[in-house]
Parts: structure tokens; sequence; C-alpha cells
């Protein structure tokens, strides 16, 4: 009986322990938007029950070579869920079997936001004592069972052994009363994210519900044939310059007051388009390349070939070079990163230039751009080429090299450092663009300005990009210019429009199947899909439609479906409205093979 006793004594004293823990990592998690942060009754339970074996575990193996594998298993899962909240807080990725096998593939990129993840601690130093307090919380318990107990006396014992049998089985039994009746407040409605880690959940839509006429259109995206629009042939034979600056959002000087002055834009006065609204339809560098090049959705943003979400086959590049084009891609970014390279190999480009192959020659980060002048001038010789020019330092944490030149955005903030790193990398491009026209004659170029993708700074709780489909990750710059043109703007287009567009301003006709069309096709319909890079379970993480109603938009992350609507104004969609926009999603994920 004393020895009964004393096993629930020193659960009682584990489980107390180890929900404070919990109770802290879920503090870090609400730190930027998780909807609940209390230990709710599901939680309760599980640790409960792993208390209460680990405590029997460590009396009956007592310094057995066994209880060693196990404290070990423990201590790493508890590392695991501090990660998780760590992660969430930083870049919405969650930590689950897909993330940590993935990781391994693309394990170099996560040292980009390392200064990021420090950064929490400048302001909230607790947060990184957590797993030390985990470890030697199992590591006590390891070599000393009795060490918890040892300060009670046996009536405390006693009296800590009933305590811990009458909570527990209040857990147990109120767990199972949830079956029979409704219980709303979140302690008992919350569903516990300890098991999250070992398991992948799903997404449904209610497939009983019946869609609206109107919203047919929207399942499956438009791959139709094109006609030539009234400018095909007007650039034949140009050059193409495509400059996607890394995570430029919507923050040009001219869309927002304090925005970046860019030399760039000026290029673009007569003889150009602009685009009033153009959208990159997922977050991240990888996917939006994959997307501009094969004209398909896809979300595989470590280039896999068993990815669940590869894409389809990528003939942009390849049909330019049956046409006669010489195809270049420099980017000063680390191509090696998430295999990178492989989809740079699978479109097909001629020439392929990575940070490592750029020489620095006195110059460091971007600046290196211009070393790769003559470079690339003696590679296009006299046959049209088509370059895609990327850079880095506007990726996170963001890098300003001449910090007296490019300091008008005051403060310490990650925005004001982003906007400043703008200036200067596309002071770096302007210089570029310069010194290639001396090298070679551009008289006879297009040249296109815009972004990968965009950039958010907590808009919705959502930090830098690939984790949402708000507009500031999804909305970006587009402008365009040749001699040859007149000047106009563009209601709306996407990443999908670009080669559609060159293909007619080139007078190239193709006819394999790709989605987009030339943005003076009057006939594109304001209707978007989106999707996040980061997922969840068997669907990307965040997902949504925009068309003339708004954007509709489900984030997993944070459970919850928004309609979005003008000017950021949004609200959450509950009942049958909510069901209704989770199927239609569900449907349009599925036609494009996004959904497992």
């Amino acid at each position: 009986m004393q020895l009964f006793t004393e096993i629930f004594a020193q659960t009682g004293i584990f489980w107390a322990l180890t929900a404070i823990l919990l109770k802290l990592n879920k503090i870090i998690r609400a730190k930027r938007g998780a909807l609940i942060s209390m230990v709710n009754l599901s939680d309760h339970l599980i640790i409960l029950s792993i208390s209460l074996l680990f405590i029997i575990l460590t009396q009956a193996f007592n310094y057995s070579f066994f209880i060693y594998p196990l404290a070990a298993l423990l201590t790493v899962y508890g590392f695991l869920l501090w990660l998780d909240a760590l992660l969430f807080v930083q870049y919405r990725l969650e930590v689950n079997r897909q993330t940590i096998s993935w990781f391994f593939t693309g394990s170099k990129g996560i040292s980009k936001g390392i200064p990021h993840l420090f950064s929490l601690g400048n302001r909230d130093p607790w947060l990184f004592v957590v797993p030390f307090l985990w470890f030697g919380l199992v590591l006590m318990q390891t070599l000393s069972p009795h060490f918890l107990s040892s300060f009670l006396s046996s009536e405390w014992h006693s009296v800590a052994g009933g305590i811990t049998m009458f909570a527990g089985a209040t857990v147990v039994i109120t767990h199972q009363m949830k079956r029979y009746f409704s219980l709303k407040h979140p302690f008992f409605s919350s569903v516990s994210l300890l098991g999250k880690i070992f398991h992948c959940d799903h997404f449904e839509g209610d497939e009983s519900i019946l869609l609206k006429p109107e919203h047919q259109s929207l399942i499956a995206p438009e791959s139709v044939e094109r006609e030539p629009t009234k400018s095909f042939g007007q650039c034949k034979n140009a050059n193409v310059i495509l400059i996607t600056m890394e995570s430029l959002g919507n923050y040009l000087k001219s869309s927002t007051a304090d925005g970046i002055k860019s030399q760039i834009a000026k290029r673009f006065g007569e003889n150009s388009w602009t685009s009033k609204q153009h959208f990159c339809l997922c977050p991240n560098t990888t996917v939006a390349t994959n997307q501009i090049y094969t004209g398909g959705y896809s979300n595989n943003p470590y280039n896999r070939k068993d990815s669940l979400y590869p894409g389809s086959e990528p003939l942009h590049i390849k049909h330019l070079k049956a046409n006669g084009y010489t195809t270049l891609f420099l980017d000063s970014a680390d191509i090696g990163l998430y295999d990178y390279h492989k989809l740079l190999t699978r479109i097909g480009f001629d020439h392929v230039w990575g940070t490592k192959d750029i020489p620095e020659q006195g110059l460091e980060a971007d600046y290196r751009l211009w070393n790769m002048v003559d470079e690339i001038a003696s590679k296009v010789n006299d046959s049209p080429f088509f370059l895609h020019l990327i850079n880095d330092q506007t990726h996170m944490p963001y890098k300003v090299v001449d910090t007296k030149r490019f300091s008008r955005h005051k403060g310490s903030s990650d925005k004001a450092t982003y906007l400043n790193a703008a200036e200067e990398v596309d002071f770096i491009f302007d210089t570029f663009l310069n010194r290639l026209a001396d090298k070679v004659d551009l008289s006879n170029t297009i040249l296109i300005f815009t972004g990968d993708h965009g950039e958010s700074f907590g808009e919705y709780g959502y930090n830098f990009h690939s984790n949402s489909i708000i507009f500031p990750q999804v909305q970006v710059p587009f402008m365009l210019t040749h001699p040859a043109l007149r000047s106009m703007d563009i209601a709306h287009s996407s990443h999908f429009d670009i080669f559609p567009t060159l293909f007619d301003l080139l007078g190239i006709s193709f006819d394999y199947p790709c989605l987009g069309k030339s943005m003076l096709d009057e006939s594109r319909e304001f209707a978007y899909f989106f999707h996040s890079a980061t997922l969840k379970g068997n669907t990307p993480a965040n997902f949504g439609v925009l068309y003339d109603e708004g954007l509709f938009w489900v984030d997993r992350l944070f459970n919850q479906v928004r309609h979005v609507q003008g000017n950021y104004k949004s609200k959450n969609l509950v009942g049958k409205k909510r069901d209704y926009y989770c199927y239609l999603l569900q449907r349009m994920l599925k036609v494009r093979g996004l959904m497992k």
C-alpha cells in the first residue's frame, strides 16, 4: 500500500511540473497568435498517462539500462514540442513526421532564420530555459526515482497520493463525459496538440454539399487554346530580362507612402505595362519559380521526386530554347538549399549560377552580381537571350551592406531593415543593368520587374513568407517594358501569365497545356487560387480563392475560415457558410493536385 501511495504521489508531482512546462510552451505559441494557451482536458489526460507510466517504469526498472533509452525518448519528445512552439511563433511551421523528414533535405535553410529565432530571446529570454527544465525533470526522475517525493513526510505522501487519484479519476471521467454531453468551454472542447508530432491530421469537406452554379467555374483551373492578341509578335526576337526580387511585396513607393524608393521603377515610364494587382500563387521561392516555368500548380518546396505535390513538367524554357533563345539563371542565394538546383536543372536553363559560382573580388552579398556581367555577356553571343535574376539580401534575416547610404527607413524593426535592404538591392540591380548595357545591346529587350513572392510583418499573426496566403505574402509589383509597347495598366495578373504574355509579345506560338494567358487577353477572369508552401496533414496549411466576392481563406494553423474583403476587412465564417467554403476549396485543392 505504501508503494502504491508513493507511486501516485510522485505521479502527481511529475504531472503538475509537466503541466507547468506545457503551459510555458503554449504561452510561447500564443505570443504570435495561437488562439488557446491553456492546458486543456485532453492535454491533462495525456500527460497524466505519461507521468504514471514513467513513474512506474522508473520504480520497476530502477538503474536498469532499459530506462535510459526511454528517458532519452521522453526528453526528445519534450524538445520537439518546444521546437514546435518556437517554429510556430517564428515561421507558422508545425513539427510533425512530415516536416521532420523534410528538414533533413533542407536543414541548411533553417540557418537563415536562426538570427530571428534567437532575437526572441532578447524579449523573452525565459523561453530558452524551457527545454533545459524538461531535461532536468526527466533526468532527475531517471537517476533518482524517489527524489520528487523525498521532501514529503509519510503523511503528505498519503495526501499527495489521494489528491492525485482523485484528480486523475476526475480527468478520466470528465473526458468520457464529453462523448455524451456538449461541453463548450475551451478547456473541455479543445483538441490536444501533444500527439500531432506523430501523425498528420487530415482535412475533409462535406461532400453532401451542393455547390452553387456560379462557383462551378472556380473549381477547375482553365487551360484553353490561346488566340494571338493584337500585340502578337510586337517584340519579335527581343531579349528578355526577368528580375524577381526576393520577397518583394507590394511595398514600392507608389503603393505605400513609406515604401521602397525604386530606381528600377523609373525605367518603366513610357512604353510600359503595370499590373494593378499581380499575384504569386504560392509565397515560396521554389514553388513560385516552379509555377512560373510550368504554368501549373505544385507544392514541392524541397523539389523531391517523392513529393505528394510534384506539379507538372516545365516546358516554357525548353520552348524558348527551341525558338533560338539562350537561357540563363543567376541567383546570389544558395541554390543548393532544399535541392533548388534540381528544379533549375529540370527547368532546362543553358546556364545556371548560384552563390557558390559568383566570385567576390572585393564585393559581398548581392553586390557580387556585378562580377557576373562579363560572364553573362560572353554567353549570349548574337542570339536572343532570356536572363532571370534573383537576389538574396531581402530574404530573412534581411541584410543591408552599406548602412550609411541605405538607412532611409528608421528603427531596428524587421520591416525597416527589409525596406532598406530592398532599396539597396534595387540599386544593385539597376547598376547591373547599366553595366550589362555597356557590354550587350539591350535596345530590343523586354524588361520585367516583379517579386517572387511577398513578405508579411505580423498581419493576421503571420510573419515572413511561405506560411500563409494573406495579401502581403501573395501580392507583388509587376512592371514590363519594351520600346515597341504603348503604356497601359493591367487590371490584374499572376505569375502564370508571365510566359503566355512573353510568348505573345515575342510572336512564339505554343500548344502545350498550361495555366495563364497573355495579359492583353480580355477574357481573363478575376479568379485566383492560392496556397501556402507549409503543409498541415494532407493539405497546405493555408489555401483560398480570390474572386469578385473577396478572398475566402482556410487557415488550418489557426483553425479559422475567413472572408477578406476590400482593405483587409475580414470576418470569420461559421456554421453552414464555413462548411460550404471548406468543401468548395477542397474541390479546388483536389483538381489542382494539392491534396493527398
